[in-house]
């Protein structure tokens, strides 16, 4: 029992360290924000993977495997993520403000964050891709076991894994900005907005690609 529980809070790790459209909005509003916000959109991005591991469970693969609905979650992924990297492109960045408008807009901050996590990873074709894939395979052979309640335990503790990452990058990124300036901190902010807009880039071509086979 042991094992298959740390292995499953290992694939969760794996899952959330490379660099994906949440990773990159943490960062984001960590720099901006600190760390609540920053954590939220990973609570936000877990709820709505919780969403996706329940589905899962109850056959969502079959319906995702239709061309049209590909296509339409590609370009509703396409389009969030051009939204958010443009949206945050020319934000200006000064310390001292945002510290005084986030503790007068903690709550208004706090589920927009939220928000916006779970709407990117509800809306990621390549998230979608591992519940369908992955997930899809250990869930499969945990649920060969007698024990089906036990199944869906050991399974579920892919989420403990990616939570700690989650709060892991949170928490970096929360004490990293007070040793950088200005400067630097809108850089950053820059260059993952840039890295938002590619990947919704990136989707609107693939979502080109499935209208031509489709038609």
């Amino acid at each position: 029992m042991f094992p298959m529980m740390i292995s499953s809070i290992v694939l969760g790790l794996s899952i959330a360290a490379p660099v994906g459209p949440i990773n990159i909005e943490i960062v984001k509003r960590g720099l901006l924000y600190g760390f609540w916000p920053a954590f939220l959109v990973g609570l936000g991005g877990m709820s709505s993977d919780l969403i996706l591991m329940g589905a899962m469970y109850f056959g969502l693969s079959q319906v995702l495997g239709f061309i049209w609905v590909k296509i339409a979650l590609m370009g509703l992924g396409c389009f969030i993520l051009l939204h958010s990297g443009w949206a945050n492109f020319f934000t200006s960045f000064e310390p001292e403000e945002h510290d005084e408008n986030d503790q007068r807009n903690l709550p208004s901050v706090g589920w927009r964050s939220y928000a916006t996590g779970m709407t990117i990873a509800g809306t990621n074709p390549m998230n979608l891709l591992f519940w369908i894939s992955i997930y899809g395979s250990v869930l499969s052979s945990s649920l060969q076991q007698e024990n089906h309640l036990y199944a869906f335990f050991t399974s579920s503790l892919v989420f403990v894994g990616i939570g700690l990452w989650n709060a892991n990058l949170a928490l970096t990124v929360h004490f990293g900005r007070t040793l950088m300036n200005a400067v630097a901190m809108k850089m950053i902010c820059i260059i993952a907005s840039c890295v938002l807009m590619g990947f919704g880039v990136y989707f609107g071509y693939q979502c080109f690609l499935l209208v031509l086979k489709a038609l």
